[in-house]
């Protein structure tokens, strides 16, 4: 995962340098510029507040005629305005969590540089993440107008199947040669999968798995040590049971 790393850490530097250049922006201002900062967001602010893209937020404030202010030739949403337009529809909600700079570089790979390892377009990912079958292993949210992916669910879809894996560039090219056929592929997935990938899919370690199996939850095969379970069985049992697991 080394390459996903170091994408991840110029994007981020790129992001702090914007960050800085606003610090230095708001010590700049003047009293009521400041003020009117501190009760309003922007839009960004807000998209992120709701897990969206910022032009969507737009959207909505000019289709529903909302009212907004003007800082520094940059147009703004009073707090108290924000609130009320939420409060008063149903469609959006706000995310649990707003993932700071350093989370993103540590926790989260955006899906354009996890389209790139895996030597796929963004749009094939996106649709990817929302098919039945896999998509709810990739945890994903909206910040700062791009769509991330946590590491950890991205690792647990490069275990949960065997058709898409993180590429060398030998891999890349034959990936290009072959692109046509596997479009008209379907998503292959594992049929069976080792006692630790079910283990990380339901957040739980080995030995709980194995008493599971013990009790003749879930389809598995194998003797002894070498145990594997019946993957769509294990994810069936494991959504009908989540409660009680978790």
């Amino acid at each position: 995962m080394d390459a996903m790393n170091d994408i991840q850490k110029i994007r981020t530097q790129i992001e702090q340098h914007q960050a800085e250049q606003e610090q230095v922006l708001r010590r700049t201002m003047s009293v009521p510029e400041k003020e009117l900062r501190e009760k309003s967001y922007s839009f960004k602010e807000a998209a992120n507040i709701l897990g969206i893209h910022d032009c969507d937020l737009y959207d909505i404030w000019k289709n529903e005629k909302l009212e907004y202010i003007t800082v520094d030739f940059v147009r703004r949403i009073p707090i108290d305005i924000f609130e009320k337009w939420y409060a008063d529809q149903d469609i959006y909600r706000k995310v649990t969590h707003i993932p700071t700079a350093e989370e993103l570089e540590k926790d989260y790979i955006c899906l354009q540089d996890a389209a790139d390892l895996l030597g796929i377009s963004r749009e094939k990912l996106a649709k990817i993440a929302r098919s039945e079958e896999i998509g709810r292993l990739l945890d994903s949210t909206i910040c700062n107008n791009k769509r991330w992916i946590t590491r950890k669910s991205f690792q647990l879809f490069l275990n949960a199947q065997n058709v898409y894996h993180i590429m060398d560039n030998g891999d890349k090219q034959k990936e290009t040669q072959m692109s046509q056929e596997k479009d008209a592929l379907s998503l292959e997935i594992k049929e069976y999968i080792s006692r630790q990938d079910a283990a990380e899919l339901a957040g739980v370690n080995v030995s709980t798995v194995t008493k599971w199996m013990q009790s003749g939850e879930f389809l598995c095969i194998g003797a002894g040590k070498v145990l594997r379970v019946h993957r769509q069985q294990f994810l069936n049992w494991l959504n009908e049971n989540r409660e009680g697991v978790m």
